[in-house]
């Protein structure tokens, strides 16, 4: 069965990038524009995105945390269809197309996409297609899961309501849907003197904020938040102690002041 709308392809076990071209209708005008490309400024430059997140062993603990707590809510994967929307440099649909059926990045980026298709060239479960994350190009019911980590955040409230839906067009009945928003809460006085004064990049997310983008036709299964403010700078030095120590996180009142907060959500059955 054919993913994609419109006769576009997702990319063959080769990993290419497949840009696809939107009409003058299927435009951003309900969503804000967010550019990634080699030589952005500061955080938008495609060329340092990994350097920036992902290199040095605080970032490695950091990152592991994270992963360790959004893989936790998306598997099992075997056997699925996998929709990673936003997925910007490759480093997530790479991991998630080793345990499933086939995994589908997709990003607005076609810089952000080259980089991801250096990871993923040896993974023949792994495709990768370029395409505006408010008009996915995909049918209908096409995913058994659709993630979005570390994407929404860059984006306003009512951006982000409108991007999820469209994740949900895509997901079949019964699906799962994770998704990563940053939290306002995190470290409690923190986050909310940093969304006050606006000093923390990107969009920080109250829990009812939150509540009002997933909209209706879905319930929430879990809540996981990662990984605990300012302190894992401290906790990276053993990581193996803290890494377990983060779980904490995972349960209530924990994980309503961790940094980052993961939503596991179930689309219902029935029409959107």
């Amino acid at each position: 069965m054919s993913l994609t709308r419109g006769g576009s392809k997702v990319c063959d076990g080769t990993c290419r990038t497949v840009e696809i071209e939107m009409s003058e209708s299927s435009t951003t005008r309900h969503c804000d524009v967010v550019e990634y490309r080699v030589g952005g400024k500061a955080h938008y430059d495609a060329a340092s995105y990994d350097r920036i997140r992902y290199i040095g062993p605080q970032n490695e603990y950091k990152q592991t945390v994270m992963a360790n707590a959004y893989m936790r809510l998306i598997r099992p994967l075997a056997g699925k269809r996998m929709l990673d929307v936003g997925c910007g440099t490759g480093r997530g649909v790479v991991e998630f197309a080793r345990e499933s059926h086939l995994a589908i990045g997709c990003d607005a980026s076609l810089d952000m996409l080259g980089f991801a298709a250096r990871k993923a060239k040896d993974i023949p479960s792994c495709g990768l297609i370029a395409s505006n994350a408010g008009h996915l190009p995909f049918q209908d019911a096409a995913f058994d899961v659709v993630a979005s980590l570390n994407f929404l955040h860059l984006f306003n409230i009512d951006s982000q309501r409108f991007l999820v839906a469209e994740m949900k067009r895509v997901l079949k009945p019964g699906g799962t849907l994770v998704l990563e928003f940053t939290n306002a809460l995190n470290g409690a006085a923190v986050g909310l003197f940093r969304k006050w004064v606006g000093s923390q990049p990107g969009v920080l997310s109250f829990p009812h904020e939150i509540r009002s983008v997933l909209g209706e036709n879905c319930r929430v299964v879990r809540v996981y938040g990662a990984p605990f403010p300012t302190v894992w700078r401290f906790f990276y030095r053993f990581p193996k102690l803290f890494q377990n120590v983060e779980k904490l996180g995972y349960i209530s009142p924990f994980k309503w002041f961790c940094q980052r907060l993961y939503y596991l959500v179930k689309k219902d059955h029935g029409p959107l």
